[in-house]
């Protein structure tokens, strides 16, 4: 009798960690999406320029290229 008491514990246990786990999954879903929509509605729209730089090319390319045009 004492088994089968043991197990019901032990199931009851595992229930409310999963539970609980599934709340905290759930919480910070929603929570990661309230904040997603809070920050895309602040009305500043980021803007950036990126200055690129042409690669350079060194000998050893210069060289490899030369010889694969021949």
């Amino acid at each position: 009798m004492k088994t089968r008491n043991m197990d019901f514990i032990r199931d009851r246990i595992l229930f409310i960690l999963g539970m609980t786990l599934c709340g905290v999954f759930v919480f910070v879903l929603v929570a990661g999406v309230f904040v997603a929509l809070l920050t895309s509605r602040d009305g500043k729209k980021r803007t950036g320029t990126i200055e690129s730089v042409p690669m350079q090319e060194d000998e050893a390319a210069i060289a490899l290229k030369a010889e694969s045009d021949e």
